[in-house]
C-alpha cells in the first residue's frame, strides 16, 4: 500500500511538474487580458523574483517526491492529502479557462488539501507541503482577483488589491493552524515580495496591498519559528 501511494504521489508531482512548465511557455497566448494579469504572473512569470519562486516550488516538489521514494511509509497522511492538490493544482488552469468561478473553486480545494498536508507534515522535515500551500493560497488570491474584475466593475487594479488583504488574513490564520513550520508563511511573503516588485511602477495600489500583506505574514512567521 506504501509503495502504490508512492506511485500516486509520483503521478501527480509528474502532473504538477509537467503542467507547470507548460503553463510558464503557453499561458501568456492562451489567457490574454488584463484580467488573467495576475494569475500570469504567478503561473507564467514576467519577472526575477517570481520566476525564482517558481522554480523554487518546481525543485521543492521534486525533491519531496524523491524523500518518499526513499522512505515510503513515512507520512501516509501526508501523502493522501498532497495528492489531489497537485492534481487540482495542475489541471484547474488549463480546463478553467474562461471560467473564473471554477478556477477560484478549484484552486480552494487545492489549497484546503495542501494546508491538511501541511499540518500533518509538521515535524516530519517535510517543508515543500508547507512551501506549495502558501503557494497556492496566494494563487488562490489571484485567481479571486480575476473573478472580481471579471464579475464586478471593479478594475483589475482595485481586484488584485482587495484579494490581497484576505489572503494575508486567510494566511495568518492557516499558519496559526499549522502550527510551527515556517514554509507556509515563507511562500506567502515571496510570493507577495514578488507581486510587490511586480507591480510598483505599474500599480502601485496592488504593491501597497503587498507590502501590507508581507507585513502581516512576516509578524506571524515570527511567531511560528519561535
Amino acid at each position: 500500500m506504501a509503495r502504490f501511494r508512492t506511485l500516486l504521489h509520483s503521478g501527480a508531482s509528474a502532473l504538477f511538474l509537467v503542467s507547470g512548465v507548460s503553463q510558464a511557455v503557453l499561458l501568456p497566448d492562451r489567457w490574454p487580458g488584463s484580467e488573467a494579469s495576475v494569475i500570469r504572473a504567478y503561473l507564467a512569470p514576467d519577472s526575477g523574483v517570481m520566476w525564482a519562486l517558481l522554480l523554487a516550488l518546481w525543485a521543492m516538489v521534486a525533491l519531496d517526491l524523491v524523500g518518499q521514494w526513499l522512505e515510503p511509509s513515512e507520512g501516509v497522511g501526508v501523502t493522501t492529502a498532497i495528492i489531489p492538490a497537485l492534481i487540482l493544482a495542475a489541471i484547474m488552469p488549463w480546463i478553467a479557462m474562461g471560467q473564473p468561478v471554477l478556477l477560484v473553486l478549484g484552486l480552494a480545494a487545492a489549497t484546503i488539501a495542501a494546508l491538511i498536508a501541511a499540518r500533518r507534515a509538521v515535524g516530519r522535515h517535510r517543508p515543500a507541503i508547507g512551501f506549495l500551500a502558501g503557494w497556492l493560497t496566494a494563487l488562490s488570491s489571484a485567481g479571486m482577483a480575476m473573478t472580481a474584475a471579471t464579475l464586478t466593475p471593479l478594475s483589475m487594479a482595485a481586484s488584485a488589491a482587495l484579494a490581497v488583504l484576505p489572503a494575508a488574513a486567510i494566511g495568518a490564520a492557516a499558519q496559526a493552524w499549522i502550527g510551527p513550520a515556517i514554509g507556509y508563511s515563507a511562500a506567502l511573503i515571496w510570493a507577495f515580495c514578488a507581486m510587490a516588485v511586480s507591480t510598483m511602477g505599474s500599480d502601485p495600489l496592488t504593491a501597497i496591498s503587498a507590502t501590507l500583506g508581507i507585513a502581516a505574514m512576516a509578524v506571524v512567521l515570527v511567531r511560528a519559528a519561535s
